[in-house]
């Protein structure tokens, strides 16, 4: 009887590593996925009240649509991650600098785009 009872417990373990490693490989939490391209593509407006709206060309261009002291230059997508290059135009001066935002939601109307604890929502036009 012993015997036996030792040999449910140890099937008890087994079944309950089993049922725990298909649940981690099922779970996509904290995983990256991959950034479709042909979804950034296009005229972005952004919703907030500072409204830089750009466009993003398949080529990796970009273009600002209303400012003309924040220059999109070109863009381009790591994992679930978009970096821009801009060039701040001002006082005689000017800097080209690279952002990296993290892609927190992206559809074919919508994109929301997270650095830190910002969160900046944009409309497709």
């Amino acid at each position: 009887m012993k015997i036996s009872a030792i040999k449910t417990k140890i099937l008890q373990v087994l079944l309950l590593c089993a049922c725990s490693l298909l649940s981690f490989s099922c779970d996509n939490h904290g995983k990256r996925t991959a950034i479709g391209q042909e979804l950034l593509t296009g005229s972005w407006k952004d919703t907030s009240p500072s409204a830089l709206h750009f466009t993003l060309f398949k080529d990796g261009t970009a273009r600002s649509d209303n400012m003309k002291t924040l220059l999109y230059k070109n863009w381009s997508v790591k994992d679930n991650q978009i970096t821009f290059t801009v060039e701040s135009i001002g006082n005689g001066t000017s800097s080209t600098d690279k952002i990296t935002y993290i892609v927190e939601k992206l559809t074919d109307k919508e994109m929301v785009l997270r650095s830190g604890e910002s969160i900046y929502k944009y409309k497709k036009k």
